[in-house]
Parts: structure tokens; C-alpha cells; sequence
């Protein structure tokens, strides 16, 4: 997989970009490029399906539904669409969009790292939100000065709305921290994610950090929740299930692909997260 892009925006004090009329895509690989980005990124659909991999979630998303990236957040798509290659509306915010604006009282940067909340990834087929966006769709920003206030206008009730339906508070309420931590071990997590097939080690993760093995397990599983290895291997399953679910290539074939040497290693810890045996998956 490729490495992340960084989104730069035409107008720094206007920091949205607009990109309608999007059709899902991947690679000869089978995904997309994977990305990771500062700002929020918005996916309204319109039309097909899509099967994304947002974080650590696998998400189905078909005409209606709305899909939120939030910040610093790996996101790539791994299947197109079964029917019809999913279609929708990109929108990408800058984070600091709302900053020095009177009577708004919306720091979403503080809101993300100072008090580590994150909106909602998956939003199925909601009235209220499809409704805004319509709107939304409808602006041209670049058109005039009164579509520009209009598309203000409109993000500013798109977020009020989230701010009351669609958030959820993480654990910890140092964000500073954690986004400090995930920078020492960001350069482990691309190299888990562009080259998931290659046979890691800790030591090598570490090594790519720049810190003591010691280190980067302490660091690593207080940011993830969960070891490398276990991080690694779940990355890896998701991938599998999903080549598994869209491909006509065998169990062995995937496993491989996936980065499991051994076929029956990876049946068994493919069952024990999925609860359910690949050879099933394959068959439905």
C-alpha cells in the first residue's frame, strides 16, 4: 500500500475542500491508497456500496449513509461495492475551521486531543443528516461570496448536529499526551500498514522508532490498547476476511497475502477473532 497523503487547502482561511461525485476505488492489490490525515473527512453516499476499513473498523456503507473519518485516523477502501462501485460526496475539513469565529464556542481541536472525544464513524440512512448534506451538495464555496456563508452556515449545523448525536468521549482526557505517544510510534503503525505481509518483529518496530524495545511496548500498548504483535495480527485478519468475502482467491493464497506463513495458524486465530472458520466466510 502507498503512504498517506497530507491535504492541503486552497484557501487557508476557508479550510474545506470539496470533491463530489466520487466513485470508490482500489488497487491491483485489492485497496485503496491508505490514508491518514489531520482533517475530517466526510463520505456521503449516494449511490452503490463500499466495504471501508476506518481505524480498526470494518464498515459497510451503501446510498444514504455517511461515513466520518476523524483525525489521524488510517482509513482505505477494500472492496468497491458487490452490485455497483460505491459512489458519494467527499468532504474534507480542516480542523481549526471554526477557530476565530464570534458566538461559534467550537475548538474542535480541543475538543479531539484535549478532551480525546471522536465522532461517531457510521451514521445508517439518518433524515436530519442527509438533509444538511443535501444542502451541502447544493454549494459551490468557489461560486460567490453568499454560497460560501451559505456552506458556513451549513458545516456549523452539520457539527451542532454531531455535537449532540454523533460523539463519544474516549477514557482519557489527556489527548495532548496521547497524540504525543502515538508520534513515537507512528512510524511502527505505517510500516504495519504499508507493508502488513512482511515478517515483523518487535525489535524491528522499535528500531523504526527510533526507541528501546522496552519503550516502544510500554508506549505502543498504552496508545493502542493492545501489543504490536496482537495490533499487527488483527490488521491482518480484517484484510483477509475482507479478501476472503470479495475474491475468488483460495484460503492458502490469502492467508499468505495477508502475512500468515502458516495456513493453519491462520485459520485458528482467524476463528477465535471471528468466531467462525475461514473456509465459512469463504462460502457464503
Amino acid at each position: 500500500m502507498k503512504k498517506s497523503e497530507d491535504i492541503k487547502f486552497s484557501d487557508e482561511s476557508f479550510p474545506l475542500r470539496t470533491r463530489k461525485y466520487s466513485t470508490s476505488f482500489k488497487n491491483d492489490e485489492g485497496f485503496s491508497v491508505q490514508a491518514i490525515h489531520e482533517a475530517i473527512e466526510i463520505k456521503y453516499f449516494y449511490g452503490g456500496d463500499s466495504t471501508l476499513l476506518v481505524g480498526d473498523k470494518t464498515v459497510y456503507a451503501e446510498a444514504g449513509d455517511v461515513v466520518i473519518i476523524n483525525p489521524y485516523e488510517f482509513h482505505t477502501t477494500i472492496d468497491c461495492g458487490k452490485n455497483a462501485p460505491g459512489r458519494y460526496h467527499l468532504f474534507m475539513m480542516g480542523i481549526d475551521f471554526f477557530d476565530g469565529v464570534w458566538g461559534a464556542d467550537l475548538n474542535l481541536r480541543n475538543l479531539v486531543f484535549g478532551k480525546h472525544a471522536v465522532f461517531k464513524t457510521h451514521f445508517k440512512n439518518n433524515g436530519e443528516l442527509s438533509a444538511i448534506l443535501d444542502s451541502l451538495v447544493a454549494t459551490d464555496p468557489d461560486k460567490s461570496s453568499a454560497d460560501r456563508l451559505k456552506t458556513f452556515g451549513l458545516m456549523a449545523e452539520l457539527f451542532a448536529w454531531l455535537l449532540e448525536n454523533g460523539i463519544e468521549m474516549g477514557e482519557s482526557s489527556s489527548g495532548e499526551d496521547l497524540l504525543h505517544y502515538y508520534a513515537v510510534i507512528e512510524p511502527a503503525i505505517r510500516m504495519i500498514r504499508d507493508e502488513y505481509s512482511t515478517h515483523f518483529t518487535v525489535d524491528m518496530l522499535a528500531n523504526a522508532c527510533n526507541i528501546s524495545k522496552f519503550h516502544f511496548c510500554r508506549i505502543f500498548k498504552s496508545v493502542m490498547g493492545v501489543t504490536a504483535i496482537q495490533y499487527l495480527n488483527s490488521y491482518r485478519l480484517k484484510l483477509a476476511d475482507a479478501m476472503l468475502a470479495n475474491t475468488d482467491r483460495q484460503i492458502g493464497e490469502i492467508a499468505t497475502m495477508a502475512g500468515f506463513e502458516d495456513a493453519s495458524y491462520f485459520a485458528r486465530i482467524y476463528k477465535k477473532q471471528f468466531g467462525h472458520s475461514p473456509k465459512r466466510r469463504e462460502g457464503r
